[in-house]
């Protein structure tokens, strides 16, 4: 009888430990992700909502109105500045080592992006306010993938 209890006690031990890779997250864990989405998602409606306001044109065709809807985008874009510093300071060694390592990269990224513009602009391919967003999103997406990629425990 106690050779029974012995093997069901072991094949819960070995049924635990074949489920390695539950990812429990802590208390602190939750509450950073939570602020994270509050910091994050206002700045990301409003840039897609003036984006496709900007887009589709809906201001209006007043030179004065253009300056304005163009100017708008900053509120969003220090928002997410705000959102970026906010999320570092709340966030640990390691993420911090891992949110600067991925900073890095989108910002290489960025910059030899830039740079392609800068030579295509030279050569008369493509359209400068294009290409500039296309740089800009792509190295804001590798930036995310960076992360990402450097902390496996978050996926």
């Amino acid at each position: 009888m106690t050779r029974n209890v012995y093997i069901e006690t072991s094949s819960l031990y070995i049924g635990r430990m074949e489920n390695p890779s539950e990812n429990r997250q802590s208390l602190s864990d939750t509450i950073r992700t939570r602020a994270w989405f509050v910091d994050w998602l206002p700045a990301v409606i409003a840039l897609g909502a003036l984006s496709l306001i900007s887009e589709f044109g809906l201001f209006g065709s007043a030179d004065s109105g253009k300056l304005v809807w163009s100017l708008l985008n900053l509120a969003p874009g220090l928002w997410i500045v705000r959102a970026v510093i906010r999320s570092l300071r709340r966030a640990d060694e390691y993420q911090r080592r891992c949110q600067l390592e991925a900073l890095a990269i989108g910002f290489g990224v960025l910059i030899i992006a830039i740079y392609t513009v800068g030579l295509l602009q030279a050569a008369g391919v493509g359209d400068l306010r294009q290409l500039v967003q296309i740089s800009f999103i792509g190295s804001i997406l590798v930036w995310i993938a960076a992360l990402l990629f450097k902390t496996p425990r978050t996926r």
